[in-house]
């Protein structure tokens, strides 16, 4: 499995980088909206990978319980900050920052699509499928 999230981490930060470029040069979008919309996703996954293995690590989670408890509140601090934001009214494309935090969910399709017919997760993390 996080062979799979490291490819869908990789193959997303590079959509995001060809979309704001295209937004860019384009002039249709803000490359800044789509990129902080890519952002604030990538953050977010970035943060539930870290919780999962702190937490489902029985090892790692009987040595340092709080740092679980800091990631859960900086991922929860990511949106209510995303809250703020829109209450302070800062210049954001809506549409560019929804297309970039789309962007996450396009990486996981095009993986999920690459791999082989009949591979199981185990399979694909290991290798084999």
């Amino acid at each position: 499995m996080g062979v799979q999230l490291e490819q869908i981490e990789k193959l997303h930060l590079g959509l995001i980088a060809l979309v704001a470029a295209a937004a860019w040069l384009s002039g249709w979008m803000g490359a800044g909206s789509v990129v902080l919309g890519g952002g604030v996703m990538a953050a977010n996954v970035w943060l539930l990978k870290q919780i999962a293995r702190r937490a489902l690590t029985p090892q790692m989670a009987a040595q340092r319980p709080g740092v679980v408890l800091l990631l859960v509140l900086a991922k929860f601090s990511i949106f209510l900050a995303l809250l703020g934001l829109l209450f302070w009214r800062v210049p954001l494309d809506p549409m560019a920052f929804a297309v970039g935090a789309t962007l996450l969910m396009i990486a996981c399709v095009v993986v999920a699509l690459a791999a082989p017919p009949g591979s199981t997760l185990e399979q694909r993390a290991e290798g084999q499928g």
